[in-house]
């Protein structure tokens, strides 16, 4: 046998085989974390949205005028409005006190 070699070629196949079975367990729980962590971030936005949908439509319902919403996320630019610019028909603008 050489001298370079510490133990028999058996050791070695052992070594790599708990080498590749710890990296492969590292590699199963590093994909689980990042699995958890979207799932996680896409739970958190749509609690996020919601939220801000309910508190718009409050605004909405308590504002008489027009309410124009401008919105700019990671999903995009939106804008919303509610109300009527026109005067509902039967009132005027001049009305009687």
């Amino acid at each position: 046998m050489s001298e370079i070699m510490a133990g028999p070629p058996a050791d070695y196949g052992a070594m790599i085989i708990v080498l590749a079975a710890a990296g492969a367990l590292a590699g199963l729980l590093r994909a689980y974390i990042a699995h958890r962590t979207r799932l996680h971030a896409e739970r958190e936005a749509s609690a996020r949205a919601a939220a801000r949908a309910t508190g718009l439509m409050g605004l909405a319902e308590r504002h008489r005028g027009v309410v124009r919403i401008v919105e700019r996320d990671r999903d995009g630019h939106r804008e919303v409005e509610f109300g009527d610019r026109a005067p509902m028909p039967g009132h005027d603008r001049e009305e009687a006190a």
